[in-house]
């Protein structure tokens, strides 16, 4: 997700029922309001509920809990990838197929997204609708089972989707993995000699210990703040023990994996900034934006982005920013042919070494870092995982702090580069691949 601001790197498994079967509402049924502030509440069992009533005909609902891949116990990794798969099996009060049967009806889409440190049930529906498979998701987030004979059919979907999985994204996978070794180093997918190994009592020993409701959030898009609490008190959660594990460390380093293909693909990074740190992570997102986030113009050349000036076409590049609770990473991913991998990466690696702001850069950072933010809120789906993960890991809401970041701020957090140890992740041809002693 390195075009877009939401950084903690996150992938989703849909349910989507036959939404197009949901019928459409009236154009005047609902006459458009304007939507209400954020309201927050906690619950004594430790449950924070978070909504935005937008008096939207569609409605979004979510309960999250933060956990994620960093929780995995080590040799059983790939625990979230199942839990993210099976979010639509048997429960202990529905089957498969009510569950399916009930999703089906409303026209609702039913989605589990999963990250590093969380994972989102999400459900959204029209507002006529989503009263009636509040249940469901309730029973999907909190009330598994995880059946055996269940779980053995459903190992064709994670083949399918480890099967599915771009190079792009397994080079940030090995990037994490050589840089924070464990914890955060875990996978967002289960490794491939691990897939069928997960047992019934080894999901459920997770689901026990992680998903409790002091670990929780409930989260809520286009629908009242009262419906939403009294929704969240009938969970059926229990409290535990919070076990906090060692803090992140970027370790730097190096991991290299030689493939048939003619392209290489590359992640460079560095220590970035924690979620702890909001000034130093808007100062981050805002250098990502001055390097070059992506191209904003389809088809366009990225003329605005000092990487993609920098490889002159030899390549594409893009920035990295990835924060965490406790830990963060920035750098660049790269994708070239094999025998211009090698200055590409050079290239690219000296703009990362050097990197600063001039006043105009930093205007026209700010300006696509709010225009990010506010399309964050245009789209109830990430806006839902946007509130969740500000319930669970105190993230803030960044669009008001914007402005307040000066260029000495950008620039110092540019500095902490020029000298920090990188951590490189690499896969494909990469017989022209600098080595990282060489970066």
């Amino acid at each position: 997700m390195a075009s877009k601001f939401l950084s903690t790197q996150t992938v989703k498994a849909t349910r989507g029922f036959a939404a197009q079967a949901a019928a459409k509402p009236a154009a005047t049924e609902f006459s458009p309001v304007p939507r209400e502030p954020v309201k927050t509440t906690t619950l004594s069992n430790g449950i924070v509920v978070t909504s935005i009533e937008t008096n939207a005909p569609l409605s979004r609902v979510g309960i999250a809990f933060k956990a994620g891949s960093r929780n995995e116990p080590s040799g059983k990794e790939g625990i979230i990838h199942l839990l993210r798969m099976s979010s639509s099996l048997s429960t202990k009060q529905s089957t498969q197929f009510s569950l399916t049967r009930v999703i089906n009806q409303a026209g609702a889409a039913l989605t589990c997204t999963s990250g590093r440190e969380h994972v989102l049930y999400s459900v959204d529906a029209s507002r006529k609708q989503i009263d009636g498979v509040l249940p469901k998701l309730a029973d999907a987030a909190t009330q598994q089972v995880f059946k055996p004979w269940e779980l053995s059919d459903n190992l064709y979907k994670i083949k399918l989707d480890l099967a599915a999985v771009q190079p792009e994204t397994q080079v940030i996978e090995l990037l994490h993995k050589v840089a924070f070794r464990t914890g955060l180093a875990n996978s967002l997918f289960c490794p491939s000699h691990l897939v069928g190994k997960h047992t019934t009592e080894v999901l459920q020993s997770f689901v026990a210990a992680n998903l409790r409701s002091d670990n929780a959030a409930v989260v809520g898009v286009g629908i009242p703040h009262d419906r939403l609490v009294a929704y969240a008190q009938s969970l059926a959660l229990k409290a535990g023990q919070s076990c906090s594990g060692a803090p992140s460390k970027v370790h730097g380093g190096e991991v290299r994996v030689d493939t048939s293909s003619s392209l290489a693909y590359v992640a460079v990074a560095a220590p970035g900034a924690s979620l702890a740190d909001t000034k130093a992570m808007v100062a981050f997102a805002l250098l990502q934006r001055a390097l070059g986030a992506g191209i904003p113009v389809k088809y366009g050349s990225g003329a605005g982005s000092k990487l993609n000036q920098a490889v002159l076409g030899a390549g594409a590049v893009s920035s990295l920013n990835l924060n965490y609770s406790d830990a963060g990473l920035f750098g660049f991913v790269a994708a070239a042919p094999a025998s211009d991998a090698g200055k590409v990466v050079s290239a690219a690696t000296k703009v990362l070494r050097s990197a600063s702001v001039n006043e105009s850069q930093l205007s026209r950072a700010k300006a696509q870092l709010k225009a990010d933010l506010l399309m964050v809120k245009e789209n109830t789906g990430v806006l839902v995982e946007e509130l969740a993960l500000q319930a669970l890991l105190n993230r803030a809401d960044l669009l008001s702090t914007v402005d307040n970041v000066s260029i000495t701020d950008v620039n110092a957090v540019a500095s902490r580069l020029a000298s920090a140890k990188l951590t490189v992740a690499a896969i494909g041809n990469l017989s022209n691949v600098p080595f990282v002693d060489e970066l």
